[in-house]
């Protein structure tokens, strides 16, 4: 029985003593975390009041702000002078119908032509007709042609005539083309736009821009510095 009683001592010592252990090694491991600890208790204690205060400026902004939209009001039907519009207006123009023109391949050519010829006046629509939706247009088809026109926007140059009321924008730009997958030799070339105003229709020509004249020739960049 002594033998017995003398067992179960030793039997409590060693379980207070792995306990003693375990508590220490709980200790040393919340030592190692507690740096992490503290600063993750203090990011949490700074988030929520920052977070209630944000919902509170939120709601206050919400219900105290008194919004105002600036919306540009569309032309009224009339007419513009030239005068009246800005450069880069007579430029955006003048390049996307160069774009139409001379930016395309076989299938979509004749959609693009009939693009820029809604953008035309006369003397050029009549011209265009003639020269582009007859002739040129037949010849994309015969020989599978396409073509790249890159304009050199820093050379590019407007000139006004306001005795005439019109405006020239000279585009410069290289042109690729291309006979069904054969490169031909790139080509410097010059295209001068002649446009000027006339009642504009606030729906399809918002400014009233139409182009009066067409000009393209083969020409080096220096002749432009």
């Amino acid at each position: 029985m002594a033998r017995r009683a003398l067992k179960l001592k030793q039997d409590v010592k060693q379980l207070e003593t792995v306990a003693g252990r375990a508590g220490a090694d709980t200790i040393r491991l919340w030592e190692g975390y507690r740096d992490q600890a503290l600063l993750w208790r203090a990011l949490a204690l700074l988030q929520v009041p920052t977070t209630l205060l944000c919902l509170i400026l939120a709601l206050v902004a919400l219900y105290t702000s008194d919004p105002i939209i600036n919306v540009v009001p569309d032309p009224l039907p009339g007419r513009y002078s030239s005068r009246e519009l800005p450069d880069r207006t007579f430029i955006s123009t003048a390049t996307d119908l160069v774009n139409l023109i001379s930016s395309y391949q076989p299938g979509n050519a004749k959609r693009q032509f009939r693009a820029a010829e809604r953008m035309l006046w006369e003397p050029a629509l009549s011209q265009f007709k003639t020269d582009m939706l007859e002739k040129e247009l037949r010849a994309i088809v015969e020989t599978a042609r396409s073509q790249l026109f890159f304009v050199d926007e820093r050379k590019i140059r407007i000139k006004r005539l306001p005795e005439y009321d019109r405006v020239v924008v000279r585009l410069p730009g290289t042109m690729q083309k291309l006979i069904g997958t054969k490169p031909l030799p790139a080509e410097e070339l010059v295209y001068d736009i002649t446009m000027t105003t006339m009642p504009r229709h606030t729906k399809y020509n918002r400014y009233g821009i139409v182009v009066v004249n067409i000009d393209s020739r083969n020409a080096t960049f220096s002749d432009f510095e």
